[in-house]
């Protein structure tokens, strides 16, 4: 089986389905991705099996001659529009060849998703048999698009969940740890200034510490703030060897279609606190069970939910972890894996 992925900007969370269809599928995967403008400095590993090309010394010419070389079974284009991309999509579907779209994105009724949906009917449909979604707010999108139930695939997007289990924090004695930790870009859109808004109204802390992984354009800022703890970026491997010291994850984002990053510290066993707009957050944090969720952009609830966990027993915090670790076992790279290859029967 040879498998064509046609890709935006790869991820550490992409690596993990890409290696399970490489190694339990037995695939050929070809992955043709974005190496420049990259919002992060994220390097993907080198895997048998699997073959990539930098998008930036593809041309049209030079993917037409890919695609007749190694003549895919199976598509995957996540970048609807890319008008390099939409001829090869043309040319493999009148071949019978199944072209999987990818959706992270909620819908929200706004004019613009309006105007995707008129488009996608009436042009971008032909290109694509299939969509794959993240999850329950992207399946409706797809709906709207115009793709029927059984044209749809779940499980879009996978932690690396046996790598970040290794690394939980749970324990059957000893207390969660006292520490708050954020992951992701240091950008006004991650809902920064919300939490640490939050952070210095909590006149008690109780020992409780907050720590920022990242970079971006505040990285600077929230450095000079007191009593806080900034880190750059980290490729995977190195954040996995940092989680133990952690004992719970906030993911305060303003807009989050998806949020992988609830994916992986639910597995490492670390109850979420997460705004309500995050799209993995109804999937992995459950209120009281594996952590909460709290209303986007209000910095009294988020303030409330974070004394929440202050105040909370150990015990029950314990238990917060073991559930948190349950949830994060929901979707894994096979069952991703699993479900992109389910087009092809």
């Amino acid at each position: 089986m040879t498998i064509l992925y046609l890709y935006a900007e790869l991820m550490g969370y992409n690596i993990p389905v890409l290696r399970e269809l490489a190694t339990t599928h037995g695939a050929q995967v070809h992955v043709v991705h974005w190496d420049n403008k990259k919002l992060t400095p994220y390097k993907a590993p080198l895997i048998n099996g699997i073959t990539y090309y930098k998008r930036s010394q593809i041309d049209k010419n030079t993917l037409n001659k890919l695609v007749q070389l190694i003549k895919p079974d199976l598509v995957y284009v996540p970048n609807w529009y890319d008008k390099e991309y939409l001829p090869v999509c043309a040319q493999l579907r009148k071949k019978g060849v199944p072209v999987v779209a990818g959706l992270d994105n909620q819908w929200t009724g706004s004019l613009k998703q309006w105007f995707g949906c008129l488009y996608m009917r009436l042009y971008l449909r032909r290109f694509y048999s299939h969509m794959w979604v993240a999850g329950p707010y992207q399946f409706e999108f797809a709906r709207r698009l115009g793709f029927k139930k059984n044209n749809i695939i779940f499980d879009f997007y996978s932690a690396d969940v046996h790598a970040f289990a290794k690394a939980k924090t749970v324990k059957q004695i000893a207390p969660i740890p006292k520490k708050f930790l954020f992951v992701g870009r240091l950008e006004p859109v991650k809902g920064l200034d919300l939490l640490l808004n939050a952070w210095g109204k909590i006149k008690e802390k109780h020992g409780w510490d907050l720590t920022l992984i990242g970079d971006g354009s505040l990285k600077e800022k929230y450095t000079a703030v007191p009593g806080v703890t900034v880190k750059g970026f980290m490729q995977p491997e190195q954040l996995i060897e940092e989680i133990s010291q952690f004992g719970v994850f906030i993911l305060p984002s303003l807009y989050e279609p998806y949020g992988v990053v609830i994916h992986e510290f639910a597995a490492a066993g670390l109850p979420i606190i997460a705004s309500d707009t995050c799209g993995a957050a109804p999937i992995f944090v459950r209120n009281g069970l594996s952590g909460f969720q709290f209303k986007t952009g209000d910095v009294s609830h988020l303030h409330y939910r974070l004394e929440e966990i202050i105040s909370m027993n150990p015990e029950k915090l314990v238990k917060m972890s073991h559930c948190a670790a349950k949830r994060g076992l929901i979707i894994t790279p096979q069952s991703s894996a699993s479900s992109f290859i389910s087009v092809l029967n």
